[in-house]
């Protein structure tokens, strides 16, 4: 068989890593060959009718690229990981919404399989006449073995992040900052490429951003925070965040939107906060009870274990390229 994938992005995209790029190794071992063009490449028509399979991954081609893959596709997938018809940190002009609404319902409803990260994504796609899977985020287990941060007098909370999104962590200033005054055995760790803006003298411990280094960090941590947007875009988002925490065995707070819901649904190893009383209170939970730490972590490593270990999700990702 003969896989062609027109990316979102480059290897360092991790749209493109964690929904394509993890599984090619896996690929190999099953004989199946695989091409990936460089971001934006709309393949000739020959190229596409050679391949057994293509898959445009979260790329919004134009209606009449999408009726070329059509036309010359044995077999057409589609994969998106986020609510893009949705703006996300600044408003879309009319055409931009127009054009963008126009070019997804297009390839959705051209593709024989939408694979989508969640079941929100699911709902939109298939409103628009699409045929949508779940295939969730996924992570490499033997990459992430389970924390051993020790318990001890120190109680570490921990976020992971990329320097755009610190305003969320930032956001929880006032309810960081009592809580550690109330529990001086608590530090805060961040991890990420820029360090925080906090308009206090908030004590944090900069964990700075290196490459692979999230295990490492976030495996320090023995709560780990998760604080989200609360619009329509970030309704989307099954964050990779969540799927490291679970990994690496530690409880996690989150904001309640539907892909951190769908993560933590009946696994108990996540607690949800939707403002600053609720994020006070599910963190004197966790910091006051060790045992309850203990058992929401180990329900999280065996979440991931059995939801979100791309070995998991591989088999799966696989029947869906063949059809099968």
């Amino acid at each position: 068989m003969k896989l062609l994938v027109l990316p979102f992005g480059d290897a360092a995209c991790a749209s493109t890593h964690y929904r394509v790029l993890q599984y090619l190794d896996m690929l190999k071992k099953d004989g199946i060959e695989c091409e990936v063009l460089a971001p934006g490449t709309m393949p000739s028509p020959a190229k596409i009718a050679e391949s057994d399979t293509v898959l445009v991954q979260k790329k919004l081609f134009s209606s009449r690229q999408v009726r070329t893959l059509r036309k010359h596709a044995k077999r057409l997938l589609f994969d998106i990981d986020d609510a893009t018809w949705h703006p996300h940190g600044r408003k879309h002009s009319w055409w931009t919404r127009w054009r963008t609404n126009r070019r997804l319902e297009s390839i959705v409803r051209a593709a024989d399989v939408s694979l989508v990260a969640n079941q929100y994504i699911a709902g939109h796609l298939n409103a628009l006449g699409g045929n949508a899977r779940v295939l969730p985020m996924a992570l490499k287990a033997a990459d992430w073995p389970p924390s051993k941060a020790a318990e001890s007098t120190r109680i570490r909370l921990g976020w992971s992040g990329a320097p755009v999104n610190l305003h969320y962590l930032e956001a929880l200033e006032p309810v960081l900052t009592q809580i550690m005054r109330e529990h001086p055995e608590v530090e805060l760790a961040v991890f990420c490429g820029k360090q925080p803006s906090f308009a206090s003298s908030l004590p944090y411990l900069h964990l700075p951003w290196r490459q692979g280094g999230e295990r490492e960090a976030v495996q320090s941590f023995h709560i780990g925070l998760l604080p989200l947007p609360t619009d329509d875009f970030s309704q989307g988002k099954s964050p990779i965040k969540a799927l490291q925490y679970m990994a690496a065995g530690i409880p996690t707070i989150a904001t309640p939107q539907a892909g951190s819901l769908e993560i933590g649904e009946g696994s108990d190893s996540m607690l949800f906060a939707e403002n600053p009383q609720q994020w006070s209170e599910r963190l004197r939970q966790l910091i006051q009870d060790s045992e309850m730490r203990g058992k929401m972590g180990a329900n999280a490593r065996a979440a991931f274990e059995e939801r979100f270990s791309s070995t998991r999700t591989y088999s799966r990702w696989k029947d869906f390229l063949l059809g099968t």
